[in-house]
């Protein structure tokens, strides 16, 4: 079942996360052949945060490195890995600055090589766009539909409580930190069938990646 991540959360899945309505935000994701683990970052990921003359994701870049580490089994780094097993990307809509995020994605996470980028403006326009992330093997496939053509499950207040999904917080005057979700996130999700999609999401093709080394 899908991991889903909402707006400023992170969480992982040994196969499949979800992003909840993307429009401004970043979903930055990292892939191993052991998981697949997501960061939703709300407003974007790059610029200046807070007035901290750094992305957000390199200011509050340590919480997520944190929560990478206690992933059981199998926690981040992902030394020993054959090469091309470990995956980077950004998911956005339309961030012109998408390089710069996942420069400072990969800063956090101490790696070098490549790196892709999936921008869905062109596919959802100002819409926002929910996107789901499967680990296929050395491979990740990206599908996707408009949020206003998804339906979403509400967690139970107990499925909530035990969510690997965690808020990440932090700011100038606030300490970076990760802490568990306050309200209840998605626990499943499905199209909502018309004639014209059938039900079916949209699968991302390797004509719409960009890839960049890091």
């Amino acid at each position: 079942m899908t991991t889903w991540i909402g707006t400023n959360q992170t969480g992982w899945d040994a196969q499949s996360i979800g992003f909840h309505s993307i429009n401004g935000c970043t979903g930055l994701v990292v892939s191993t052949e052991h998981w697949v683990a997501g960061w939703h970052i709300g407003g974007g990921a790059a610029g200046n945060y807070a007035g901290s003359g750094q992305g957000k994701a390199s200011f509050q870049g340590s919480a997520f490195l944190s929560y990478l580490q206690l992933i059981n089994p199998n926690p981040w780094p992902a030394h020993g890995l054959p090469d091309g097993t470990i995956q980077l990307w950004n998911i956005h809509s339309g961030h012109t600055d998408w390089r710069q995020e996942l420069q400072d994605f990969a800063g956090v996470l101490g790696y070098h090589g490549e790196a892709r980028g999936l921008d869905l403006k062109s596919k959802v326009g100002r819409d926002s766009v929910d996107v789901i992330v499967t680990r296929n093997g050395d491979n990740c496939e990206i599908e996707y539909k408009r949020t206003n053509k998804m339906t979403h499950v509400k967690q139970t207040d107990l499925q909530r409580a035990n969510s690997v999904v965690m808020t990440v917080r932090g700011s100038p005057n606030d300490i970076v930190r990760t802490q568990p979700i306050l309200n209840n996130e998605s626990d499943s999700a499905s199209v909502i069938a018309t004639k014209s999609n059938k039900g079916h999401l949209h699968r991302a093709g390797w004509l719409q990646f960009k890839s960049i080394t890091v």
